[in-house]
């Protein structure tokens, strides 16, 4: 199961705590309240200009690249600003949970958009390559900030729901670093226009730099993760710092790679054996 699609499966997990409320609330819900369900619609819209982005690049096809672009990083801002909203308006308890949910889905949305636009920055070129460039520091920034505030809910869900949440915040921000490795591999192709390379160079910069500060972040909610993975994730945190000290982009794959598998049984899928 990938990244992706674990933290997606933790959500059956939160839907649980909050299917019997949400059920009695359903028919008081105003069509202009925000919700999970309508978070979701935004996602599935974002998810299918996504998948047909990726085809298009490989079709060598700009303008429709272009076109589902536009769709992609529309239907991802607004899930992300409809579940914002529904953060800020929660009241502790069941009504986090559900903000939680829809910020989960919103980031898990901006994760893989940010996947595949730094996978296909190499494959297209001309005024498509640059907006596709161009598009991945606000992407970036776009998933960053619905993670902070998955981070300042978690004081205000209930005790149970509190180690899955910590779990998904981990696994967002310190789960992979594919983002790093597409833009260092584009990089380092060398068919990058000079104006191109400019920009994917800063996007690098600011993909690591995320990733370097989420560790921090992430250090300090272990004691709200399960037990099973606070001493084994605490001592790649310690060793990662002691070691590296600023994270580079060389050593994040394999040690996100590390979490990710730490990770993966708490989040609905299977581990994947360490080679």
């Amino acid at each position: 199961m990938s990244h992706s699609r674990r933290i997606l499966a933790a959500l059956a997990t939160l839907a649980v705590l909050v299917a019997a409320p949400a059920t009695a609330s359903a028919a008081k819900s105003s069509s202009k309240v925000a919700s999970t369900a309508k978070v979701q619609v935004h996602v599935d819209k974002a998810t299918k200009a996504v998948k047909r982005m990726k085809r298009y690049a490989r079709l060598g096809n700009g303008k429709a690249v272009a076109k589902q672009l536009k769709i992609a990083r529309s239907q991802s801002a607004a899930a992300s600003r409809m579940a914002r909203q529904m953060a800020v308006t929660a009241a502790p308890g069941t009504k986090s949970i559900a903000a939680a949910q829809a910020l989960t889905l919103a980031a898990t949305q901006y994760d893989q958009l940010v996947e595949t636009i730094t996978a296909i920055v190499d494959q297209i070129s001309g005024q498509v390559q640059a907006l596709v460039a161009n598009s991945i520091a606000p992407s970036l920034a776009g998933k960053q900030k619905i993670v902070g505030v998955l981070t300042q809910l978690l004081d205000q869900v209930p005790a149970e729901a509190q180690p899955m949440i910590a779990s998904i915040i981990a696994a967002l921000s310190v789960g992979d670093a594919d983002e790093v490795v597409n833009l260092e591999q584009a990089l380092d192709s060398g068919s990058l226009p000079s104006a191109i390379a400019g920009t994917v160079s800063q996007a690098l910069g600011m993909a690591t730099g995320i990733i370097d500060q989420a560790f921090a972040i992430v250090e300090s909610i272990v004691p709200l993760l399960p037990a099973a993975v606070q001493a084994p994730l605490s001592q790649i945190l310690n060793t990662v710092t002691a070691t590296v000290g600023t994270i580079v982009p060389g050593v994040l794959s394999p040690v996100t790679g590390l979490i990710d598998n730490l990770l993966g049984g708490l989040l609905g899928g299977r581990a994947t054996p360490a080679t």
